[in-house]
């Protein structure tokens, strides 16, 4: 088990480095099959190992039976809050290392981007707390792009293994 997480994040961290394919014409077909237009844009914000891993994610999803359009939806942008740099890839290893070693420590020096006056936090608290609440960041960026209220639920749920995006969080933690 404890080898199989190192594998998936070490994919990750090649993935984050630029080792990706870009997505293919199918993928793009599928992203704008469950995307509502006013959403496209906020899908291509993400980095395109983000946007591969979003579409891994819901792929995984419609092949364990979802054919739910909203948890779909959310599949694509439940990461959207890492996108335009707010998380670069330097924070990635921290989060899941701090998450895992020390979410106390962690949870103190990670700033909430919804609560903080930017100007007075440095930025590299600010970024920690960017990956920390990316979720909560990700939903309401998708509620203004204008994904109904369930997706948005979703997204800002969706690292709850019991919450009401649970699939979702299964087929995110294997993708």
């Amino acid at each position: 088990m404890i080898l199989q997480k190192v594998h998936y994040r070490l994919g990750q961290v090649r993935q984050q480095m630029g080792f990706v394919q870009p997505l293919t014409l199918d993928e793009h077909r599928e992203v704008t099959r469950w995307l509502p237009q006013s959403a496209l844009s906020l899908f291509y914000t993400m980095t395109p190992a983000d946007q591969r891993h979003s579409v891994r994610v819901c792929q995984g999803l419609q092949e364990s039976g979802c054919q739910e359009e909203d948890m779909l939806a959310a599949a694509l942008l439940h990461d959207v809050g890492k996108a335009e740099g707010r998380v670069p890839f330097w924070t990635r290893p921290v989060i899941v290392l701090g998450k895992l070693l020390a979410p106390a420590l962690l949870s103190k020096i990670a700033v909430s981007p919804l609560d903080a006056e930017k100007s007075r936090v440095t930025r590299w608290r600010l970024t920690l707390g960017y990956a920390w609440w990316h979720a909560e960041v990700g939903a309401e960026l998708a509620q203004a792009a204008g994904l109904s209220e369930r997706a948005v639920l979703y997204i800002k749920t969706h690292h709850q293994a019991n919450g009401p995006a649970a699939i979702l969080h299964r087929i995110d933690e294997v993708s």
